[in-house]
C-alpha cells in the first residue's frame, strides 16, 4: 500500500501522478476536515478566497501541463500589480527607482543614495558575509532603504530580528533584486525588476481548484481519508512498515509525507536518537491568521497584494481576490484577505474575529483605503505552521532531521514543511510528482536514476524571472 501523509497540494500531486499507474492501493491521510491544506480556497457565502493568495507560475513544462490539464480553460492569465504602503504612500513592488526614492521625500532620498554609495565603497574593501537577511538587504539597497522598505515588514512577517534571520530567505524568494538593478531598469527602460514575475496564472474560482481537481474521482472515505491524522509511523530501522491513524493500522510499501519534518520524527516508532528529537524542538514556524472582510463596493484597490511595513499597522499585508478573478466575489462587492502573522497561542492567534475586524477597519479607515460603513460580514481562518522560519543555525537542525528520515528507503518527503523550504507552489507540485515517479521506478525494479526531491527548487537558486508561460488553450469566455 502507498500511504500519503497529508492531503495538501504536494501529497495530492503524488496521488494524481500515481492514479491508474500502479496496482498498489493508495491511501491519503489528512488530519483536517477538508483537503488542500494551505492551498485550499474557502467559500464564504457568495465569496471565495485563498489563504494568503497563491499565484501559479513554473519553469517546469510537466508541472504546467498537469495544471493546464486539471484546470483547462478556467486557467486565467493575470498581470501582477502590487505595492508597499509606506507612510500612507503607495510604492511600487517590485521597487522602481524614482517611485521608491520620491516616496521617502527628497531629503531622505538623498540620504538613501549616499547610504547606498557608502555601503558599496565599504564592501569594496570589506565585503559583507551576507549571512543574515539584514546584511543581504543592506549590501543591495543601503541601510536607509533597507530600514524603510524591508526591515519593518520582514520582522512583522517572521517575528525574528533581521540580524537573526538567515539570508537564505532572500536568496530563494527575491534573488537578484538590488538598487543597482532597479536603477538599471529605470535607465534602460526595461520595466520593473526582472527577478519577480509580472504575469501569473490563476484558476477562475481560486487556487483551491487545483487540489480539488486532484482529489476528484478518488473514493471518499476509502482512498482519501479526512479527519485522519497520522498517530504513529512504525519502522524497522530501514523502512516504514505501517502508519496508525484513528485505531487503524495501514501497512506501508511506500510512504509519501508532507507532514512538517519535526512532527514526523516525533511520530516515529521506535523513537529516533535524542539528538534528532532535540533538533526538531529547535525548528520554528510562523503561524497565520487570515481575516476575510467583505465590502459593499466594486473594489477597494486595483492591487493583488499590498504590503504594510509600518509599525502602526496591525497586519502585514492583504490581497483582494476580485482582482485575481472577478468570479471570486458577487457583482458589486469585494473582499480583502488580511494577514496577521503570529505565533500559536499568542494574543493575535487567540483573538476573536471581531477584535481583529475592529483593528483592521480602524487602520484601513485611517489609511483612507476603505470605510467602515462599507464593511460587511467577516470570516476568520487560523493556519498553523504556515511558514518555516529561517533562523540562523537552522541548517544544522534540518540536516540532523533529514539524515534520520533519509535512512528509510521507502520514505519520500515532499512539500514546504516536510523539507523546511519556503519556495513556491510549482515546486511542491513538482515534489509530489517526482515522489510518485520514484515509487513507480521502484515498482519497475529500477534503482537509478532517481529524482533527488531535496534539490527541487534549489538547482540554480530561486528566481521567478522566466517562470511564467502562457497557457496553451484560450481562457473560458
Amino acid at each position: 500500500m502507498i500511504v500519503i501523509l497529508g492531503g495538501g497540494i504536494a501529497g495530492l500531486s503524488a496521488a494524481e501522478t500515481l492514479r491508474g499507474r500502479t496496482e498498489l492501493p493508495i491511501k491519503v491521510l489528512e488530519r483536517d476536515a477538508v483537503l488542500g491544506g494551505a492551498s485550499r480556497t474557502v467559500r464564504f457565502g457568495d465569496f471565495r478566497y485563498d489563504l494568503g493568495g497563491h499565484r501559479f507560475y513554473t519553469k517546469k513544462a510537466n508541472v504546467q501541463a498537469l495544471v493546464e490539464r486539471l484546470i483547462g480553460p478556467d486557467l486565467l492569465t493575470v498581470d501582477r500589480v502590487s505595492h508597499i504602503c509606506f507612510r500612507g504612500k503607495m510604492v511600487d513592488y517590485p521597487l522602481t527607482a524614482l517611485n521608491a526614492l520620491s516616496a521617502l521625500g527628497w531629503g531622505r532620498a538623498f540620504a538613501a543614495g549616499c547610504g547606498y554609495l557608502a555601503n558599496r565603497v565599504k564592501e569594496a574593501f570589506r565585503p559583507s558575509p551576507g549571512l543574515t537577511f539584514e546584511q543581504w538587504a543592506v549590501s543591495r539597497f543601503g541601510r536607509p532603504l533597507y530600514r524603510a522598505y524591508f526591515k519593518g515588514y520582514t520582522e512583522k512577517l517572521w517575528g525574528v530580528p533581521c540580524d537573526c534571520l538567515s539570508a537564505d530567505f532572500a536568496e530563494q524568494r527575491i534573488k537578484g533584486l538590488s538598487l543597482r538593478e532597479v536603477i538599471r531598469d529605470a535607465l534602460f527602460k526595461r520595466g520593473k525588476a526582472t527577478t519577480l514575475v509580472r504575469h501569473f496564472l490563476y484558476p477562475r474560482l481560486g487556487f483551491g481548484m487545483i487540489p480539488e481537481a486532484m482529489a476528484a474521482g478518488w473514493q471518499l472515505p476509502n482512498e482519501l481519508l479526512v479527519n485522519s491524522p497520522a498517530e504513529k509511523v512504525i519502522h524497522d530501522g530501514k523502512r516504514i512498515v505501517a502508519v496508525e491513524s484513528r485505531g487503524t493500522s495501514f501497512p506501508v510499501t511506500h510512504c509519501v509525507s508532507s507532514l512538517p519534518m519535526d512532527d514526523l520524527v516525533r511520530l516515529l516508532e521506535p523513537r529516533p536518537e535524542p539528538a534528532v528529537l532535540a533538533a526538531a524542538e529547535k525548528l520554528r514556524y510562523r503561524d497565520l491568521v487570515t481575516l476575510f472582510v467583505t465590502f459593499r463596493r466594486e473594489r477597494v484597490t486595483r492591487d493583488h497584494w499590498i504590503y504594510f511595513p509600518d509599525a502602526d499597522c496591525p497586519f502585514a499585508r492583504f490581497h483582494e481576490p476580485r482582482n485575481w478573478s472577478s468570479d471570486m466575489a458577487p457583482p458589486g462587492q469585494t473582499g480583502l484577505v488580511i494577514e496577521f502573522f503570529c505565533q500559536r497561542g499568542d494574543a493575535t492567534w487567540n483573538a476573536p474575529a471581531d477584535a481583529l475586524y475592529g483593528q483592521a477597519l480602524d487602520y484601513l479607515e485611517r489609511a483612507r483605503l476603505a470605510r467602515r460603513a462599507e464593511a460587511g460580514p467577516c470570516d476568520l481562518q487560523r493556519v498553523p505552521k504556515a511558514y518555516p522560519v529561517y533562523e540562523l543555525g537552522y541548517h544544522a537542525h534540518v540536516a540532523a532531521i533529514l539524515g534520520c528520515l533519509g535512512s528509510f528507503e521507502n520514505l519520500h518527503s515532499v512539500g514546504r514543511n516536510a523539507l523546511f523550504r519556503y519556495t513556491s507552489a510549482d515546486h511542491y507540485i513538482d515534489m509530489g510528482m517526482s515522489a510518485a515517479e520514484n515509487i513507480l521506478a521502484c515498482g519497475r525494479g529500477l534503482r537509478a536514476p532517481r529524482i533527488d526531491i531535496a534539490r527541487i527548487g534549489t538547482e540554480s537558486g530561486y528566481a521567478e524571472d522566466g517562470a511564467f508561460h502562457a497557457p496553451t488553450h484560450p481562457p473560458a469566455a
